[in-house]
């Protein structure tokens, strides 16, 4: 793409004019809102359904469904679609909105995601204008052509435990955060508030990802956008043409003003009413035009009269109609325009050559089908779909939390560490006072669940959704584009017939006849009676009866004595239990639950910092990025002791003192070490990491107790190496870095390296 501002204005307005339908900007070329129009066809067909795959209550389609009617996301997801293949990203969002849930789509310019090493979302900015009605003078003549309300603006900044919203009357721009600017919103704007869920409530989508996995979507349109420009100006010239040369041109080798009336003279009398000066404003009159004849506006104010006379034998009067478009012409803009399709992935409708039959037809458009189930695929599957499963988990926490209230159950309050800074040992001691409680809690509140759901009872006052195994939610169409004629069902029909006399279990077969269906699904439309199926298998039982009476009956030929069925070789036993097996299997299909432990659940909060976002007090758990020369004053030293120290060669208790087996001594600093992989993560490429906040109130205390530094910094020239405040490895409990350092060293069982749930 060129990098003139002439270039990318113009392609940014065939984009704009396609995103936001307008009818106003100079586009000439329909390449992108055919494609768009295409793809939104075959990306949503007949509509989108949104399901889980574990249901066994049947409340979560019921919940989903509300969130989907609630929200109008069958209106919006036409314009979702056109923002993501035109931006190629974009930000779905969602907010608890009293009893039900509020679903935001902001395109890419309308925020920034931010993200850690491990590649979750550590925080959102999300911008975006609104209007309220403010009844002045004032604004009703500024704004004549307004629906009445005076735009703001807001800004979202979201992160785990709480989330902070301006309004502000002027426009905020995200380039305003890094210019240390003061803000310009009135005093008052800005509210802080506690983020109920412990989790970003957002999910990314992306476009196109290149082979390294950049986190950074690329637009439908802009590697070949030089393409699309050539193909405008192309069409551009050829309206010029057509307009220019649309009208044909009268050749004569008479003088002009022998055929052509000018216009100048008066041919016609006004009647005798116009000249005696009646006349009406708003009716024509023809004290002021001709009554009938008049200049026609298209030939240039002049007209050929009905009859030439007085013509010579030599002269030559005739019209002239050039050929605006030439074939060539017409031709290569349109190979041009299929090209471009092509490429697109996409296939041009108004080209006649490419099909004429149903069939082939159907095949063609297959190529779009394909391409729009991999764009449909990263809008729902790989983002909204994750969207919805968060708030299904979100149900299910207001459940359990609501449930152990109506029963009367109170759940035992974290300790934390800031509220015991002065005793380590009674911090320890209510930690472990919390844990038994807890356990107690969890096992107290399961029983009388189960006890709930056996007596079908629910207490009044439980909200939510009752936990049900995996919180998955999938999607999938309500029709094809291509709906399947009488014919075609009858064939899958018997398709799914002959693969069930080959022995194909049923709900295999069905899904020829059914593809949207899920197995439990499939498993409930056979809960009827399958009397051909049961009189096959009747039949086949018959005849292995018969079969073993006939055994029976006949003498073995190497010892007479001895019927034939007495041969092990010949036991058909097998044969009718697996007979039996399978009418059993055929009368009893039934759905299959699914364990919650194969689901990615979102990245929440410790309860130790939910508590500290109830009160208002940062967040100690979630720990900033940290990366050797990205994070000022931050990065492990893997190759010396802690900072601020002697090197490990140094005398006793100062980092040197260490076993032959590499184990620190009594009394000592630990010494070097290396860090495992799995505890230094690396960002994904074109990963937007959140820096540490310049604000310190915000930082991750250290280990020490102050807030700062990383929390296995110590201050340079401590004169009391073995002060409990400076060392909290060596009396009491060690930090959470250096015993997980610790544990890496001597090889002690450490936590799961890929498990990402944050712990308290």
């Amino acid at each position: 793409m060129s990098n003139s501002p002439g270039t990318n204005n113009q392609f940014s307005e065939i984009l704009s004019a396609a995103k936001e339908r307008r009818g106003d900007l100079p586009v000439d070329t329909m390449i992108v809102a055919s494609h768009l129009s295409q793809m939104r066809t075959f990306v949503l067909r007949r509509g989108i359904e949104f399901y889980c795959d574990q249901d066994s209550y049947g409340k979560r389609k019921e919940f989903l469904e509300k969130i989907y009617e609630d929200n109008m996301l069958e209106m919006k997801l036409d314009s979702v679609v056109d923002y993501f293949l035109c931006d190629g990203q974009g930000l779905f969002y969602f907010r608890p909105s009293g009893d039900s849930y509020q679903l935001l789509y902001f395109p890419k310019d309308s925020y920034r995601c931010y993200r850690d090493q491990n590649g979750e979302i550590e925080s959102v900015v999300l911008i975006y204008n609104f209007s309220v009605k403010e009844p002045s003078l004032v604004d009703s003549f500024s704004n004549p052509g307004a629906r009445g309300g005076k735009k703001k603006y807001i800004r979202l900044k979201v992160y785990k435990d709480r989330i902070e919203q301006l309004i502000s009357n002027e426009k905020i721009e995200f380039e305003d955060e890094g210019t240390g600017m003061p803000n310009m919103a009135q005093p008052g704007n800005t509210e802080i508030l506690t983020n109920s869920l412990g989790f970003i409530p957002a999910v990314e989508v992306f476009n196109h990802l290149n082979c390294t996995g950049q986190a950074t979507g690329r637009g439908e349109f802009d590697w070949i956008s030089n393409q699309i420009m050539y193909h405008d100006d192309l069409v551009r010239n050829i309206r010029k043409n057509m307009k220019f040369f649309g009208n044909p041109t009268l050749v004569s080798s008479r003088p002009k003003h022998d055929i052509v009336e000018s216009g100048e003279e008066q041919p016609f009398r006004p009647t005798i009413s116009s000249s005696a000066g009646f006349y009406s404003p708003e009716r024509g009159s023809s004290r002021n035009s001709a009554p009938f004849g008049g200049a026609s506006p298209l030939d240039g104010q002049i007209k050929v009269p009905r009859v030439i006379a007085n013509l010579e034998p030599t002269d030559r009067v005739s019209y002239m109609t050039p050929d605006s478009v030439s074939g060539d012409q017409n031709m290569y803009v349109k190979q041009y325009r299929s090209e471009i399709r092509l490429a697109l992935g996409g296939v041009d409708d108004i080209d006649f050559n490419l099909a004429s039959t149903a069939y082939e037809i159907k095949t063609l458009y297959g190529r779009v089908a394909a391409t729009a189930e991999k764009k449909a695929r990263s809008l729902f599957t790989f983002g909204l779909c994750k969207l919805l499963s968060m708030i299904i988990v979100h149900e299910e926490h207001l459940f359990e939390e609501s449930f152990a209230q109506a029963v009367g159950l109170e759940k035992p309050k974290i300790p934390l560490e800031e509220q015991f800074t002065d005793d380590q040992e009674a911090y320890q001691a209510e930690l472990l006072k919390y844990q038994k409680l807890q356990m107690k809690y969890l096992s107290k509140r399961e029983e009388l669940f189960r006890a709930t759901l056996e007596s079908g009872n629910i207490p009044p006052g439980v909200v939510g959704l009752i936990p049900d195994g995996s919180t998955k939610v999938s999607w999938r169409w309500m029709g094809e584009v291509f709906e399947d004629d009488s014919q075609d069902i009858l064939n899958n029909s018997i398709v799914v017939r002959n693969l069930q006399e080959l022995g194909v279990d049923s709900i295999e077969a069905l899904k020829y006849l059914f593809p949207s269906k899920t197995d439990e699904e499939r498993a409930a439309m056979l809960s009827g009676y399958p009397f051909r199926m049961v009189q096959q298998t009747q039949q086949s039982l018959n005849a292995f009866i018969g079969l073993l009476s006939s055994l029976y009956s006949l003498p073995h030929p190497q010892t007479p004595n001895l019927p034939l069925a007495s041969d092990p070789n010949l036991d058909i036993t097998g044969f009718l239990y697996r007979s039996l097996e399978f009418l059993r299997k055929e009368l009893s299909y039934s759905g299959r639950y699914k364990p919650s432990s194969s689901d990615s659940r979102p990245d929440k909060l410790s309860d130790a910092d939910k508590r500290r976002s109830e009160l208002g007090l940062p967040t100690r758990d979630e720990r900033a990025v940290d990366l050797p020369g990205v994070t000022s004053g931050s990065g492990t030293n893997t190759s010396a002791a802690a900072p601020g120290l002697p090197n490990s060669g140094g005398p006793a208790g100062f980092g040197g003192n260490t076993s032959a087996s590499g184990q620190p001594m009594a009394n000592s600093v630990p010494g070097s070490f290396r860090k495992s992989e799995f505890a230094q993560p690396i960002p994904s490429p074109g990963t937007v990491l959140g820096l540490p906040d310049t604000d310190t109130s915000g930082q991750y205390p250290g280990g020490v107790g102050f807030s700062g530094g990383t929390p296995n910094a110590f201050p340079t020239g401590a004169a009391d190496l073995f002060s409990p405040s400076f060392n909290p490895g060596l009396f009491g409990a060690a930090s959470p870095a250096v015993a997980e350092q610790s544990a890496s060293a001597t090889g002690r069982p450490t936590a799961k390296p890929r498990s990402k749930r944050k712990r308290s």
